[in-house]
Parts: C-alpha cells; sequence; structure tokens
C-alpha cells in the first residue's frame, strides 16, 4: 500500500471532488458530506441527516452488521436535474467507532470530453461538472481536522482512488485504484509509474494528459483499464487541481462500470467508427 496523500491532498480531494462523498456514523447519519454530494442531496447532507433513508438503502444496518461492501447500487437523488446514479459503500472504524463510507455518482446523458450534445438536452456531464464548480454559500470546505476520517475514507470507501502528478506519474492510489490494476501484489509496480501504462487505448489518456494540463474536467466517461492484460471497463470522473497554472495533482475517482458491455466513450483523436 502506498503512502497517503499529504493531509493538504486530502482535504482538496474532498472538498472539490467531482463524485460525492460523504461519511456517515453507525446509524447512517452524516457525519462529512464534500460539496458535489450536497449537490445530490441537499437536505440529506446536512450533518446528522439521514443519508441512508434518503438514498432509499433499507438495509443499511444488515450492511454495517456485515461489513458489507456495495458497489453501483442504484439510488435516487433530491437534485431535479440529476435524480438518478449509484452509490458504493464501505465501513471502516475511526477511533474505535464504525463509520460508513459513500461515493456517489449522477449519472448524465453525455460525458466529457464527448461530442457536443443537441440543445436543450439535459443531464450532461458539462452540467453536472457546472453544478459542482459553482459558488455555493452554504458550504464550509472542511479542514485538517478531518484528516483522521478523509484517511478512513481512502483506506475504506471501495472506489478507486489515485492523484497524478504533472509529468503524469501515479503519485498516490488507494487499495481499490491498485486492486482495479491488478497491482495488489506489487503496488510499486503501479504507483510511482506513468498513468499511460493501465489504459487501454493510449490516444485516449494522451488526450487526458492534455485535459489536465489545462484544468479540464472528464466526467462520467467510460474507458478500459489494463488488469495483467486483460481490459477492465471503468467509469472515470476527473478533475486538476491546478494553481498559478500549473497542475498540482489530479483528484480521479473510477468506478467499475455498471454498464460493461457498452461502447466505450471516445475522444477526438480516436476512429469514431470504432
Amino acid at each position: 500500500m502506498s503512502a497517503y496523500p499529504s493531509a493538504e491532498q486530502l482535504v482538496d480531494l474532498f472538498n472539490w471532488a467531482s463524485p460525492g462523498m460523504v461519511v456517515t456514523d453507525a446509524e447512517g447519519r452524516v457525519v462529512l458530506a464534500n460539496k458535489a454530494a450536497r449537490q445530490l442531496l441537499p437536505d440529506a447532507t446536512a450533518p446528522g441527516g439521514p443519508l441512508a433513508a434518503a438514498l432509499g438503502v433499507e438495509d443499511y444496518a444488515a450492511l454495517l452488521a456485515a461489513r458489507t461492501t456495495v458497489e453501483n447500487r442504484e439510488v435516487p437523488f433530491q437534485n431535479a436535474e440529476f435524480g438518478q446514479g449509484y452509490a458504493n459503500l464501505g465501513f471502516g472504524e475511526v477511533d474505535g467507532a464504525v463509520h460508513g463510507f459513500w461515493a456517489l455518482r449522477p449519472t448524465t446523458t453525455h460525458p466529457t470530453p464527448s461530442p457536443e450534445p443537441a440543445p436543450g438536452e439535459a443531464t450532461t456531464a458539462s452540467a453536472w461538472i457546472a453544478r459542482v464548480d459553482a459558488p455555493d454559500p452554504a458550504y464550509t470546505p472542511v479542514g485538517e481536522d478531518a484528516v483522521p476520517l478523509l484517511q478512513a475514507y481512502y483506506d475504506h470507501c471501495p472506489v478507486a482512488i489515485h492523484l497524478i502528478e504533472e509529468d503524469g506519474t501515479v503519485a498516490h492510489a488507494n487499495w481499490k485504484d491498485i486492486a482495479i490494476v491488478g497491482a495488489t501484489e506489487k503496488p510499486d509496480s503501479y504507483v510511482g509509474h506513468h498513468i499511460r501504462h493501465i489504459y487501454a487505448d493510449k490516444e485516449i489518456v494522451e488526450d487526458f494528459l492534455g485535459r489536465w494540463d489545462e484544468d479540464a474536467p472528464i466526467i462520467d466517461f467510460r474507458a478500459d483499464f489494463l488488469n495483467k492484460g486483460e481490459r477492465v471497463p471503468v467509469v472515470i470522473f476527473s478533475t486538476a487541481n491546478v494553481e498559478g497554472g500549473t497542475l498540482k495533482n489530479t483528484r480521479c475517482f473510477v468506478f467499475p462500470d455498471n454498464e460493461p458491455t457498452r461502447r466505450r466513450d471516445r475522444v477526438t483523436a480516436l476512429d469514431l467508427s470504432f
């Protein structure tokens, strides 16, 4: 297992991630919720909010008792434009208390990057990231006092997370990300190396590298990773932490694809007849 990202990176990751990130207590009530989660569930993500109930996760107590990992459970959101999506959930302890660690992603009609949708089409990925990036006076960013919970999130939420540096090197990857690319036995064969080695379609990662430099988001994008030569269908939500025009690191979240046989998304450099 690689070292945690720095406290600064974990705080940035949580506050400005493109998927919803939520920590709940043993009763399924909110302890921490990031800005994206508040866009999806503005009422249920206030401190103490009944997240599990709002998502229709009626078996939360049973899941917690068995420490069951949940991936790609279809759930409703309280957002008029993005009313449906998926939840991933894992459990772990912080200071002896069990917590739930959630990753929430909305479904969209058109990923970004992708060809522009027809005028008037809603639920596009570009509309989602515009919501995440818009000012929200009701959201108070977490600080470094939240780091123990954020480290536990990194360790227990079943969503792949990696941070890529300006030169394309994977600086940090959590256990799920390391597992998706088949590097559990040898994490250092992946962490510390260039990200291009895990993409099945090299044109996609080369396109992404340029987008990260320009602070352009990659949202709800279906691609294939490589796990010991085998294609693994994934859904990518990625934004860039850019300061002074320089990429400090990416904020990449990678979900196992709930529709693995669906056609992979394309970028301009690829043959659209694929």
